[in-house]
């Protein structure tokens, strides 16, 4: 078995912080997530150390000190974050947090899972070069990442903090483990008591999970063990929902497999180097079901294009929300695209329809993320992936040509989303056809959305950032009155900008006049 090391930056962040704390009279360990990821051979640099003294104090003296930032976390459980920036390198991040208990393998055994709960003395980490000697490990946590298997400490571990059976997929998805039995059934005898858990805490549990590699397979295992829908019960009714024989799955099933192919295709823009192969190779409960798309099953030549993938991973690694990044809270919009067709199911000369469901499905996205607590950037974003769903698939059945006013007009109503909206339909494309797919319809498909990304001469769509013309100009050189037909008006004006039929102040104010004109004919 290779050696244990601290590595080396890490033992001059905290040599300091040792020598602190000792001449302080408190004891201190290296705690929890920091222990598990040294053991995994993945080391964070977000540090975590159990103290016996009040962590809230140590931390504002130490902050003091070093000139780093102070930040309290939780009063009640005592616990209080340092962050000392530095304009060559990440921020470094140690988190100090009072014992729960007398001794250090007590608080231990208070913890959620047996990989978290790992300890090493730090006043002795910097006499050895193999940790492995000082290691606290009583509930056999070491074990547990050997088997890769995700087992809670105790009895009552996951039901003493219900958010904890959240937690256990979402690790469970993040580093490829598996569950043991014993937490499988936790989870489906305890799913109701989410239900009491605040919903900010859900909400960032959640796009955690989201954001692993591998979450469409969890997020399935969460709906059969009927966690999901307590989170999410709008979610419920989609679950046996028919759909028309464009569709191979039900509507609950196609939302998980859109995750899935959205998951398939992101893997294949990241760098060989960066990408995640751990998936399924553990002992326990490992969900088997939306771990590859169908589509790439019954089709191995399928591809996602290179064409833009920097732009892709550059846009999908920015923060949305609370430290979250896009490509949670776009699988979030993914796994929510059709929430409303239940509500909106009709059967009419045989056929099924959904009729509006983007619509619908828009404002349900809406009030499921002011319920979470998602925060108005990431709820808009969601909300206008949802309500914009349709229009790739919408102006693509119109014909083989793109105009320059057809892409304007996609562009101009997803605003800074439209990328992420041609990104999804290719999801809903193959989450859709499933074993039907055929590599000459995905090129297609793939061939007719990179040309629109080529229209977008940055990052965000090529609208029109100013009006060349202001709402008072045209008034004033109108002689109108303020109204709905300004506002018609600066719209004509922008998208004659964006095809070029307008450059000049002179050209828009001409443009202006016929609207108005023809606004006056059409009333009389």
């Amino acid at each position: 078995m290779d050696q244990l090391l601290l590595p080396a930056e890490h033992r001059s962040i905290l040599a300091p912080i040792q020598t602190f704390l000792a001449e302080h009279g408190c004891s201190a360990w290296l705690v929890g997530g920091y222990v598990r990821d040294l053991l995994r051979g993945q080391p964070s640099g977000d540090i975590d150390i159990a103290v016996t003294g009040s962590a809230l104090t140590l931390a504002r003296e130490l902050a003091d000190r070093t000139g780093g930032a102070f930040v309290p976390l939780h009063d009640e459980t005592d616990t209080a974050r340092i962050v000392w920036k530095s304009e060559l390198a990440a921020p470094t991040v140690v988190d100090l947090v009072r014992l729960r208990a007398p001794s250090i393998e007590g608080d231990l055994r208070l913890r959620d899972l047996t990989i978290n709960a790992l300890a090493l003395p730090l006043d002795a980490v910097f006499d050895t070069d193999d940790l492995r000697g000082l290691l606290l490990d009583p509930t056999r946590g070491q074990d547990d990442l050997l088997k890769r298997q995700i087992r809670p400490c105790g009895p009552t571990a996951l039901t003493d903090d219900p958010l904890r059976m959240l937690r256990t997929a979402r690790f469970a998805a993040q580093f490829g483990f598996a569950l043991a039995l014993q937490t499988d059934a936790a989870l489906r005898e305890h799913a109701h008591r989410i239900d009491s858990v605040a919903q900010e805490r859900v909400r960032d549990e959640l796009l955690k999970l989201l954001a692993a590699r591998h979450a469409a397979p969890w997020l399935a295992y969460l709906d059969e063990v009927r966690l999901l829908t307590r989170i999410i019960p709008e979610l419920d009714a989609a679950r046996d929902c028919a759909q028309p024989t464009q569709h191979f799955l039900p509507v609950l099933a196609h939302l998980f497999e859109t995750v899935c192919v959205w998951e398939w295709l992101y893997a294949q823009l990241v760098p060989e180097g960066e990408q995640d192969h751990s998936y399924g190779a553990a002992e326990g409960i490992v969900p088997t079901a939306f771990a590859e798309p169908v589509s790439a099953q019954t089709e191995p030549g399928l591809a996602m294009s290179q064409r833009f993938a920097p732009l892709i991973r550059g846009r999908m690694t920015q923060e949305v929300t609370n430290g979250h990044r896009r490509y949670a809270v776009f699988k979030f919009a993914a796994l929510l695209h059709d929430v409303a067709k239940p509500l909106t199911m009709q059967i009419r000369e045989g056929r099924i329809t959904f009729y509006g469901h983007e619509d619908v499905g828009a404002d349900i996205v809406r009030q499921i993320g002011q319920r979470l607590r998602l925060g108005r950037d990431a709820t808009s974003y969601a909300e206008r992936v949802v309500r914009e769903h349709m229009r790739p698939g919408q102006l693509h059945a119109q014909g083989e040509d793109l105009t320059r006013r057809a892409i304007y007009r996609l562009l101009r109503d997803t605003g800074a989303a439209a990328p992420d909206v041609l990104l999804h339909s290719l999801c809903d494309h193959l989450a859709a056809k499933g074993p039907r797919a055929t590599l000459a319809g995905w090129e297609h498909h793939v061939a007719w959305t990179d040309a629109i990304l080529g229209n977008m001469r940055t990052e965000e769509p090529a609208i029109p950032k100013a009006h060349i013309v202001t709402g008072g100009d045209v008034i004033r050189e109108l002689g109108i009155e303020p109204g709905p037909i300004v506002g018609r008006i600066l719209a004509a004006i922008d998208e004659a900008l964006f095809l070029g039929e307008v450059t000049t102040r002179e050209e828009a104010l001409a443009l202006a006049a016929q609207i108005a004109h023809a606004d006056e004919e059409r009333l009389d």
